[in-house]
């Protein structure tokens, strides 16, 4: 990345071509509120409460996704997979999607994350090197209705507290605080805060979640967190996934078939897309990177969901010595189910994927990685997007969670994801329609707790298929 046309390339920056217009609305915010309330009338509450079961192959519709990915991975996707109803649920967000796109709902437009369960929040690093905790997921962000994620956040709610051993009463009080949360961060931001203040919300560790948690829990939840991802830099990244090959020269540790060195065809691909990315960044992370070159690449699998698609690590050292490696990551086009129309009226054609995420991603949180940018392989036809790879990255192991601490964790969860929403001017709308009104909470919460049912009918019928050898076993490929 080190030569004369990388920087003249930042300065021929591509304007963004995602189309935001839908959020974009000229209406005060008491005429937005009073668009939401009108709302109430078309698509009453009680409406959102019943869950529709949709007849589609779960198998089929797994299959038709994995024949987008690399196949030599698939037994160890499997594998994920099958760990648990959560796990599944995780890694099969088509399903749902197809699922929400048959329910009543609002259509009320955001920008929204596409996939906001409990398991894709986290901490990362500001600019600034300030430990933020937000949505740390986006390959299925877009414009969408905004109960389509809340309605997944509620789900991964029910199903993680029952790996945690909850009564189904003790998860519906969850679920409910995380609701009306959702309810009262948005009556906040509308009511008393204003575009710039919504704007600026800080979600800096410090200031946020020790003052959200509330006063009976442990600060020592997030202090353990906060020292595991401060140490997780790059120079970490190198001291774990590095090693001298017998040149001498550092590389990366192979780990078959998760990770794998790529090609020298591959790594002159990869180094000549790596200019079409730097047009998509800031002019100052273009100047800084053109102190790097690129020392190594392997294709590296990360996640559940995403699992098989095409990953790598791009290991850069500095005229200093120093190393920052890169994540690029194959971006997918959003909701995806064979046979299924699962477009809804706010999807866009002819989008850029790796564009998609990386424009919704900066809406939705505080602050984004500086690395974050995009680019196309157009000999291949497929997006991607790149970010500074375990820098200060860490999430929360619930399965160690009290009860205390899992309801703590999913009322801030239920705090950024309004958060996130309000940064979309047509959120008061959604405000509006929402209030505080408590039949609203029970009426999501009933959906949920059926929608649950459905996620472990639709695992048994996964695990069914896995057990009988109609997918792919790591112990198949071994053999």
């Amino acid at each position: 990345m080190q030569n004369s046309q990388s920087l003249t390339a930042a300065k021929q920056r591509s304007g963004l071509q995602y189309d935001l217009s839908q959020i974009q609305i000229n209406k005060t915010i008491s005429e937005l509120i009073q668009m939401g309330h009108a709302e109430r009338d078309k698509v009453p509450f009680d409406q959102l409460a019943h869950f529709q079961p949709v007849n589609r192959n779960v198998v089929s519709g797994i299959e038709h996704v994995e024949s987008k990915l690399i196949s030599e991975l698939l037994p160890l996707r499997h594998k994920r997979l099958a760990a648990s109803p959560f796990s599944f649920f995780r890694g099969t967000d088509e399903l749902m999607a197809y699922d929400l796109a048959n329910q009543v709902s609002t259509n009320i437009p955001v920008v929204i994350s596409g996939d906001a369960h409990i398991g894709n929040f986290g901490f990362y690093a500001s600019p600034e090197r300030k430990l933020l905790f937000d949505l740390n997921d986006f390959d299925e962000s877009t414009i969408g209705s905004w109960d389509w994620d809340i309605r997944r956040l509620l789900v991964s709610v029910v199903l993680v507290g029952q790996q945690l051993g909850l009564s189904q009463n003790k998860l519906s009080a969850i679920e409910k605080g995380a609701v009306e949360t959702y309810q009262e961060i948005l009556s906040k931001c509308f009511d008393n805060h204003s575009a710039l203040e919504r704007y600026y919300f800080s979600t800096e560790v410090e200031s946020f979640l020790k003052s959200e948690a509330s006063d009976h829990s442990a600060s020592s939840l997030w202090e353990k967190i906060k020292c595991s991802a401060v140490s997780r830099n790059s120079e970490k990244v190198v001291k774990k996934f590095t090693t001298l090959d017998s040149k001498g020269h550092l590389v990366f540790r192979e780990n078959p078939p998760k990770t794998v060195h790529v090609s020298k065809k591959r790594m002159a691909q990869i180094t000549n897309h790596l200019e079409k990315y730097l047009q998509t960044v800031g002019p100052d992370v273009a100047v800084l990177l053109s102190q790097f070159h690129i020392s190594d690449i392997v294709r590296h699998s990360v996640g559940v969901g995403s699992f098989g698609t095409r990953c790598f690590l791009v290991l850069l050292t500095a005229i200093d010595g120093s190393h920052l490696v890169l994540q690029i990551k194959e971006a997918l086009q959003t909701r995806r189910f064979q046979g299924f129309d699962v477009t809804t009226q706010y999807s866009q054609n002819g989008l850029d994927n790796g564009e998609r995420i990386v424009t919704c991603q900066q809406v939705l949180q505080r602050a984004s990685d500086p690395f974050l940018g995009f680019y196309h392989n157009d000999e291949i036809d497929r997006s991607f997007y790149v970010r500074q790879f375990w820098d200060m990255k860490e999430s929360v192991n619930l399965e160690k969670m009290s009860e205390t601490d899992f309801a703590d964790y999913a009322r801030v969860c239920a705090l950024l994801l309004a958060r996130g929403h309000a940064q979309s001017p047509t959120a008061g709308i959604v405000h509006g329609y929402v209030g505080k009104k408590k039949k609203l909470v029970k009426s999501l919460v009933n959906w949920a707790n059926d929608y649950a049912k459905q996620v472990h009918v639709d695992y048994q019928l996964f695990k069914e298929a896995y057990d009988t050898g109609q997918l792919a076993k790591e112990e198949q490929i071994n053999a």
